[in-house]
C-alpha cells in the first residue's frame, strides 16, 4: 500500500513538473514570439530612414527601380533586417533571397504597387503567387507564426 502511495505521488508530481514545465516552456515562448515582434518592429522604423526606403516612397509609385538601385535596396535591407533575415532563413531555409526581401517590404508597411515595381515587376499577379509560395513554404516548414508575423496585421 505505501509503494502504491508514494508511486502516486511520484507519478503526480511528474506529471505537475512537466504541466508547470511546459506552462513556462508556453509563456518563454509567446515573450520570445513577443521579441522578435518588437525587434522587428525596430528594424522597420530603421528601414524606414534609409535611402532606398526614401527612394522607394517617391520613385516606385510610377517605375521600376534601376539595377544600382535595386542593388543598394538588397544591401540595406540586409544590412537592416539582418537579425530577422537570420531568423527567417534558420527556421525556413528554403525561401529565396527575393522571397525574404519581399517580406521585409511587405511588412515595413510598403503599398504593393511599391514592391512590386522595387523588385521589379510590372504587374500586382507576381506579389499574389510570391505571397501564396512564401505561405506553402513556411507551412512546410511548420513556421506558420513565421507568416503570421511577416503578412497580418498587429492590433
Amino acid at each position: 500500500m505505501g509503494f502504491q502511495i508514494h508511486n502516486r505521488l511520484y507519478t503526480t508530481q511528474n506529471v505537475s513538473i512537466n504541466y508547470i514545465s511546459m506552462l513556462s516552456n508556453i509563456n518563454f515562448n509567446m515573450e520570445y514570439d513577443e521579441l522578435i515582434h518588437d525587434i522587428f518592429q525596430l528594424e522597420c522604423k530603421l528601414f524606414m530612414k534609409m535611402d532606398s526606403y526614401r527612394l522607394i516612397k517617391q520613385k516606385c509609385g510610377e517605375k521600376c527601380l534601376t539595377q544600382d538601385e535595386k542593388q543598394l535596396l538588397n544591401s540595406e535591407i540586409h544590412y537592416v533586417f539582418e537579425r530577422l533575415i537570420k531568423t527567417i532563413t534558420e527556421y525556413c531555409p528554403s525561401l529565396t533571397d527575393n522571397d525574404v526581401i519581399f517580406c521585409c517590404l511587405t511588412k515595413s508597411g510598403l503599398d504593393n504597387t511599391s514592391i512590386y515595381h522595387s523588385m521589379g515587376d510590372v504587374s500586382k499577379q507576381p506579389i499574389n503567387q510570391r505571397k501564396y509560395r512564401i505561405k506553402k513554404k513556411m507551412k512546410e516548414a511548420n513556421c506558420n507564426f513565421l507568416f503570421e508575423l511577416m503578412f497580418l496585421p498587429v492590433f
